[in-house]
């Protein structure tokens, strides 16, 4: 790391809350988003916080977000919770640098964009259709991981041209327990804390044991029957070394899964506990019929539950599937997209992004030091008032524009103002493949259910790795 005469003297650096550099750490470890949420109020653009060891500089205006995040992004490297999160991905797509990052991109990125993203429609609305047909009106569910395991079932067969239905309850367990406990391990200033042996770390550890196994024997399955064009046997046919493989692999299943799991449940919950927008989307979803929508189809295009299957598991798709493009069919839900914007602006799923400087950075005025962490939270500049109206609202209809389109820049809000999947060279490489999943799962079973929260159930954000809730368990209601 380059580090200047500016880094190595005592530099002047921007103000920040007053007794943050006692007080901080305990209340970022009980509460980030409320310390988060104070330092913002009183620093509109840049603050400087000292977190035990670490210098850290939060960015609370979209135009210092977007010129240090994209204009000057090839002086950052990745952050603390990437750095940490390396124990479980290794070096995958998320957690790489460099040349090696832009390798990896430009392997994995046309399998989620384009024709290939098409191919997967009718495996994603085949899985939501089967949870559609298996709920049951009046039960009770813990709704996080029943869309866990419903995107996890679409990344087994679209991604990983596999059936992962036996392994995702496993797979939720296991990445349930490591989320819980990762908050600790992603905060500065606890590298001592983390040497010290626990029962919580060992739970931890027995976690990511659990979801390494799991990983590598689906890539022993995919590589017992290689034919396919699906994602992961493209990655074996690549890719020499088996532990890159498994890294690749790990990071698809748990970052493809997981952030559209967590906007889906956050979804239900803010449609419930906001019943005139959720009636607003109905009036849609009764209208727009995304293809056959008899028991035996996946509502796409007429494929039923068997094609669809097979589209992640042959080597192409049936030449009898006719597949209209994401954009055209996304086109015909613009309350659906605009449901799931409102609700990642408000729960962004991706609360938080960090880098770490490689070098002196001049910011607005101020001399970022060589190895300071930049901070910059969705869950600040989604809600502020300065760039958004009513910020505290759930308004679907500022997505759209006046002739019922939906345009994410429709509010008028400032670039990098919202963020739900980052922003600059590492913006998430899946972007596509989640906004169309999480679009289809929502349109086909907000059809025909309007889930409520159980009654007395106290729901907050919990920071981890994403804006996990504290609880959800939600009774099934079937529309009439």
């Amino acid at each position: 790391m380059e580090r200047t005469a500016a880094s190595r003297r005592r530099v002047r650096r921007p103000p920040g809350p007053s007794g943050v550099a006692v007080l901080g750490g305990l209340l970022l470890r009980r509460d980030p988003l409320t310390l988060i949420d104070h330092v913002v109020r009183e620093h509109h653009r840049l603050a400087y916080v000292r977190l035990g060891s670490e210098h850290v500089y939060l960015l609370s205006h979209p135009d210092l977000v977007h010129e240090l995040f994209v204009t000057r992004g090839r002086q950052l490297r990745k952050g603390r919770a990437l750095e940490r999160i390396r124990l479980l991905l290794g070096d995958g797509l998320l957690t790489s640098e460099g040349e090696r990052h832009r390798a990896q991109r430009r392997l994995i990125q046309p399998a989620l964009h384009g024709d290939r993203l098409a191919t997967y429609l009718p495996v994603m609305v085949a899985t939501a259709r089967r949870y559609d047909r298996r709920w049951r009106d009046g039960s009770e569910i813990d709704m996080a991981r029943e869309m866990s395991t419903l995107t996890l079932e679409v990344v087994g067969r679209a991604l990983f041209g596999s059936d992962l239905t036996d392994i995702a309850d496993p797979v939720a367990s296991a990445l349930g327990t490591l989320l819980d406990g990762s908050p600790r391990h992603l905060l500065p200033g606890i590298d001592l804390l983390l040497r010290v042996r626990t029962p919580a770390q060992a739970r931890l550890m027995r976690a990511v044991d659990t979801l390494d196994r799991i990983v590598r024997e689906v890539i022993a399955r995919r590589r017992a029957a290689p034919a396919g064009t699906d994602l992961l046997a493209t990655l074996l046919t690549q890719i020499d070394d088996d532990t890159l493989v498994r890294d690749e692999a790990m990071t698809l299943l748990l970052a493809g899964h997981e952030t559209t799991a967590t906007a889906l449940t956050w979804t239900w919950w803010l449609l419930a506990k906001h019943p005139e927008v959720a009636a607003w989307l109905h009036e849609e979803l009764d209208q727009v019929h995304l293809g056959h929508q008899g028991p035996d189809h996946t509502g796409c295009s007429g494929a039923t539950d068997q094609q669809a299957t097979n589209l992640a598991t042959r080597a192409g798709p049936p030449a009898a599937v006719t597949r209209p493009g994401p954009s055209a069919l996304l086109d015909r839900l613009p309350r659906t997209r605009a449901v799931l914007a409102e609700a990642m602006r408000l729960r962004p799923p991706s609360w938080i992004l960090g880098r770490r400087t490689l070098c002196d950075v001049e910011l607005d005025g101020w001399t970022l030091p060589a190895g300071s962490l930049c901070v910059a939270s969705q869950w600040a500049l989604h809600r502020d008032p300065r760039f958004w109206s009513e910020p505290e609202s759930f308004q679907p209809q500022r997505w759209l524009t006046p002739d019922g389109h939906f345009d994410e820049s429709a509010p008028g809000q400032p670039r990098a103002a919202y963020l739900p999947f980052g922003l600059g060279a590492r913006i998430c490489v899946g972007l596509a493949f989640a906004w169309t999943e999480g679009t289809l799962v929502l349109a086909t079973l907000a059809r025909r259910w309007a889930p409520t929260p159980v009654p007395g159930q106290v729901v907050t954000p919990r920071p981890a790795v994403t804006l996990r809730p504290s609880a959800m368990r939600m009774v099934l209601r079937a529309r009439t």
